[in-house]
């Protein structure tokens, strides 16, 4: 029986990559055949699984149960430092499959002591692999999983020797005077040019490959916040603890935020998804926002989410018009966040667990302090930008809670009395 591993996926569906790990293509429509004895997961064997989504990485090949997302179900993954051979399936003479297969002989004892390795096949049913199994033939021959992490070089230029104790300036001489002085000198200045833009290229490509440790070191940083908080209370008790809790929150906040503008290890790109774009696009943006929203009040404006997005994916920028695609996806794919449009047109990127009956109630709340409340009184006791506050303010008004009053400054809400009279 041969077993594979399980695989742990993110709120909308996603695997969850290892830190050194990378996307490298995404295909559907793909099966997997077991040779000879049914196999899979060692709680679910079976001779075949169908109808999955195959996802290539750096370091495994996976299998996503797509009519099981975003929860598990039956996906699995097997290591590439487990394949000890693999190629193309030829297709029999009077075969009549339209499917393109691939073989993999894996090697035995790896999931647990009943694996007996052996062959497994992956029937690809809809688009030509010939993409998928190129990028598989350079992760094989990468071997990333035996990579080291790169060691930073320390390639300082040998400062051109002790140039003697004395003092007296430089002596002139007939190389470095007249005509043939400034043409001297203009080369020897060519040459420093050419010279330093050739290092700056070679401390960029330097800084290529250390940019994916930065992104990982980010990451556990940002791991590392949420267990690591401040106990203000003991030591000096009274306000002087209540001050240190509140420098060391502050301090968190201000890490979280240079944290957030790090990056996207493996973004999703047009060639890595493929057909599949958009709604992979859809999954990572859901996955990322949670704790972004969480900073900004549990909603953005939609150009808030393009700008905050595309800063995080760095070079592989999105179009607005890829993001809205992506974002009237995610109620088909049951994300964690939601997509909304108010009745003015504005549209916004929310939490699921945030509702209008909480945000009315705590405008009523706040108008039973303030005597008139307008959008960016609102955003304050909100906590989010002023341009949604006045669309909830709105829409307070709208469920009978608050009463507009359009003043030659602004429009100012106050608490609706009407409601309590009776007639």
């Amino acid at each position: 029986m041969l077993l594979l591993e399980g695989v742990a996926l993110t709120s909308s569906g996603r695997p969850v990559l290892a830190p050194e790990e990378l996307e490298l293509k995404i295909l559907e429509k793909c099966d997997l055949e077991f040779d000879g004895a049914p196999g899979g997961l060692e709680r679910d064997v079976a001779d075949k699984y169908v109808r999955g989504v195959a996802f290539l990485t750096t370091h495994r090949l996976i299998w996503l149960d797509q009519a099981s997302l975003p929860t598990p179900g039956r996906s699995c993954s097997l290591r590439l430092e487990r394949i000890t051979k693999w190629g193309p399936v030829a297709k029999g003479v009077f075969s009549t499959s339209k499917a393109k297969r691939v073989r993999f002989q894996l090697r035995a004892k790896v999931v647990s002591a009943r694996d007996d390795g052996g062959e497994i096949r992956t029937a690809f049913r809809g688009e030509p692999p010939d993409a998928f199994t190129k990028a598989l033939a350079e992760a094989m021959l990468a071997k990333a999983w035996l990579a080291e992490p790169p060691v930073a070089s320390s390639s300082g230029r040998g400062g051109g020797g002790g140039g003697g104790g004395g003092g007296g300036g430089t002596m002139p001489n007939a190389r470095t005077a007249g005509v043939a002085g400034i043409l001297l000198r203009q080369r020897q200045e060519r040459a420093a040019t050419e010279a330093a833009l050739g290092e700056a290229f070679t401390d960029m490509t330097a800084l290529m490959t250390k940019a994916k440790e930065m992104v990982v070191l980010a990451e556990r940083f940002a791991g590392a916040i949420g267990g690591g908080g401040a106990g203000g209370n003991g030591g000096n008790g009274g306000n002087g603890g209540n001050g240190a809790a509140s420098s060391s929150a502050d301090e968190r906040n201000e890490l979280e935020t240079m944290l957030m503008s790090v990056g996207i290890r493996s973004p999703v790109t047009r060639d890595t998804a493929g057909a599949l774009y958009h709604q992979q696009l859809a999954r990572q943006l859901a996955d990322w926002l949670p704790p972004v929203l969480e900073n900004y009040g549990g909603i953005l404006p939609l150009p808030d989410v393009y700008c905050l997005f595309n800063r995080a994916r760095g070079a592989e920028l999105i179009s607005p018009d890829d993001l809205l695609r992506a974002c009237k996806l995610w109620e088909k794919l049951r994300s964690p966040v939601q997509f909304r449009r108010f009745d003015s047109g504005v549209a916004v990127v929310q939490s699921l667990d945030r509702s209008d009956d909480e945000v009315c109630a705590l405008l009523a709340r706040t108008k039973k302090t303030l005597s008139r409340l307008d959008a960016y009184g609102a955003s304050d006791a909100l906590g989010i930008p002023p341009a949604v506050a006045g669309e909830y303010l709105a829409m307070a008004e709208g469920h009978g809670i608050l009463c507009r009053d359009e003043a030659p400054e602004a429009t100012y809400y106050y608490r609706n009395f009407f409601a309590e009279c009776s007639y």
